[in-house]
């Protein structure tokens, strides 16, 4: 038997996460917006309960954080199209 050695690229961050919600969902037909969001706090949900000391405050935290990103490269994205006219 003849073996090649294919390097494969790993995945990137977005490409699991994106796996494991479809896998969350369990089906690979079309989903409304609210499936995704749905599993996704599935995840986060589970990931809290094992990882986190403090969960009330760990799930604040992951929310803030993750709005502080959404304003951040909203910003971003509105000074980018700003430059270009």
């Amino acid at each position: 038997m003849n073996e090649e050695n294919v390097d494969a690229l790993p995945l990137t961050n977005v490409e699991l996460l994106d796996a494991a919600i479809w896998r969350e969902i369990g089906s690979e037909e079309a989903q409304p917006a609210s499936a995704f969001v749905e599993a996704l706090s599935r995840l986060v949900d589970r990931w809290l309960l094992v990882r986190s000391d403090a969960l009330e405050m760990d799930a604040v935290t992951v929310l803030c954080k993750a709005r502080g990103y959404i304003a951040r490269q909203a910003a971003t994205q509105t000074k980018e199209i700003e430059w270009t006219k």
